[in-house]
C-alpha cells in the first residue's frame, strides 16, 4: 500500500503563488506539512489569496511582496 508523501519540517518556497500553478503547489505542500513561503508580485502584505489558504494546513506561513522596478 503507498504511503502519502509528507513534507513535515521542511521549508517550501514557492514563487507565483498567487494563482495557477504557483497557488497550486502551494497549497499542495502545505496540505503535505511542510512550511510555506509564498511570493507573488504585487498583491499585499495583508496575507489574503493563496497565503490565507495555505495558513489553514501549515503552522508556519510567510507572504513575500516583491516590486519589479
Amino acid at each position: 500500500m503507498a504511503q502519502t508523501l509528507r513534507y513535515d519540517g521542511q521549508t517550501v518556497v514557492v514563487t507565483g503563488a498567487g494563482a495557477g500553478l504557483g497557488k497550486q503547489y502551494a497549497l499542495f505542500f502545505a496540505s503535505r506539512g511542510a512550511n510555506v513561503v509564498v511570493n507573488d508580485l504585487g498583491g499585499s502584505f495583508k496575507g489574503e489569496g493563496a497565503s490565507s489558504k495555505v495558513s489553514q494546513f501549515s503552522r508556519a506561513s510567510c507572504v513575500l511582496q516583491v516590486i519589479m522596478c
